[in-house]
C-alpha cells in the first residue's frame, strides 16, 4: 500500500471527524459519566449531525499545510456531507444519505470509508481516557469551550478539542502524544452555521463525470459486521489489542484482507497483503502526523504476506499489534 494511499486515508478521515463527531465514540463518551465536559460533547455530538454549516478547514502536521471546504446539512430528511480538497488536484467526498461519492481517489478509499460500523466497545470510553475541561478560546471569529480527552495510559494518543459555545459544533481538534506535543490539528478557519440547506450543494459536478474519475458505493449493499464474520471468518487474526480496541468496521466482502478497531476515539486497522518477495524483509516504519504504518513479513498458509498495520496509535502500540498478527486458518 502506497503512503500517498495512507495519507488520502488518514487526511479524510481526520476531517470526517468534524461531521461525524470524531468517527465513533462521542455519543457514548456523553452517556458515559455526567460530567459538565461530556455535557459539551453530547451536545457537539447532537450539533454536527443535526445543524447546516459550511466552512473552510486547515489541516497541519509535520510542518505541512492543506485546506479543505466541507459542507453538512439534512435536506428532505437525510443527511449530506461534502468535503473539497482546495489545494492540488481535484479531490471530493460527497455523502448523500447512504450513497458515497469518491471524486479522483482511489476506489480502495471509497469502500474503506463506506463500511459499515458497530456501536460495541464505545460506552467504556471513560475506562481508557480521562475527560478534563479547558479554557475558554477564539477560532474562526466564534467563542469556543475547550475539552481535554487524555488517555490513562501510554497506547493511545490523547485528543484536545474545541466546540463552539453556542452550538456546542466542533471548531478544531488536535492529536497529542503522550508528552502533549501536537501531532496534528484540524480546525475551521471560516465557518457559516445556520443557513438554509440547499440539495444543489451537494450535486456531483459535471466535470467529475467521466469514467473512472467517480466510485460510488451504496451502504445498502454492503453486509453487516455480524453476518460478514458469520459468512466466512478472517483466517488470520491479532492476538494482541490495546484494551477497550474492538471490531469497528467490517470488510467489504470477505475475501478482503483487512479488518479495522477502534476503542471509541482511536482507531487501527490491520492489512494482509501477498508478495512476490520469498525471502524475509526487515520491518519497516513511517509516520506523518499522528498517523504511523508499521509492516513486517510472514508466512501465512505457506505464502508470503506482508502485514501492516496502519492507525492513529503510537509506534509502539502498531507494532505490537502487527507482531501479534497469526494465521489460524479461520477457526
Amino acid at each position: 500500500m502506497s503512503w500517498l494511499l495512507l495519507q488520502q486515508r488518514r487526511l479524510l478521515s481526520a476531517l470526517l471527524c468534524l461531521v461525524s463527531a470524531l468517527l465513533y465514540g462521542v455519543p457514548a463518551l456523553a452517556q458515559a459519566a455526567p460530567s459538565s465536559s461530556t455535557v459539551w460533547l453530547e451536545r457537539m455530538a447532537q450539533s454536527m449531525n443535526e445543524l447546516t454549516y459550511r466552512g473552510v478547514l486547515s489541516y497541519a502536521r509535520d510542518g505541512h499545510l492543506e485546506s479543505l471546504r466541507i459542507t453538512h446539512a439534512v435536506v428532505e430528511g437525510e443527511p449530506m456531507e461534502r468535503l473539497e480538497h482546495l489545494d492540488g488536484e481535484r479531490r471530493e467526498l460527497i455523502r448523500r444519505g447512504k450513497q458515497l461519492t469518491c471524486i479522483q481517489l482511489d476506489q480502495r478509499f471509497n469502500l474503506f470509508l463506506s463500511r459499515p460500523r458497530t456501536g460495541e466497545g464505545l460506552s467504556g470510553i471513560n475506562d481508557h481516557y480521562n475527560v478534563l475541561p479547558g479554557k475558554q478560546e477564539r477560532i474562526a471569529g466564534r467563542d469556543a469551550i475547550a475539552v481535554a480527552i487524555m488517555p490513562r495510559d501510554a497506547l493511545r494518543y490523547g485528543y484536545r478539542l474545541s466546540l463552539d459555545r453556542d452550538t456546542a459544533l466542533l471548531l478544531r481538534s488536535e492529536v497529542v502524544d503522550i508528552t502533549g506535543k501536537v501531532l496534528e490539528r484540524v480546525q475551521f478557519v471560516d465557518i457559516e452555521i445556520g443557513l438554509p440547506p440547499k440539495k444543489e450543494w451537494f450535486a456531483l459536478p459535471e466535470s467529475a463525470k467521466p469514467a473512472g474519475a467517480v466510485h460510488a458505493v451504496n451502504a445498502d449493499e454492503v453486509l453487516p459486521i455480524e453476518r460478514v464474520l458469520e459468512v466466512a471468518q478472517m483466517p488470520w487474526r491479532p492476538q494482541w489489542l490495546p484494551p477497550g480496541f474492538t471490531l469497528a468496521v467490517a470488510p467489504h466482502k470477505p475475501s478482503e484482507d483487512v479488518l479495522t478497531y477502534s476503542d471509541g476515539l482511536a482507531v487501527l486497522s490491520i492489512f494482509i497483503e501477498t508478495t512476490q518477495d520469498k525471502a524475509p524483509a526487515s520491518p519497516g516504519q513511517a509516520s506523518q502526523g499522528a498517523t504511523v504504518a508499521y509492516t513486517r513479513t510472514a508466512q501465512f498458509d505457506a505464502r508470503p504476506v506482508v502485514v501492516t498495520v496502519i492507525g492513529e496509535i503510537p509506534m509502539a502500540t502498531a507494532r505490537q499489534v502487527a507482531e501479534s498478527v497469526v494465521w489460524d486458518g479461520g477457526h
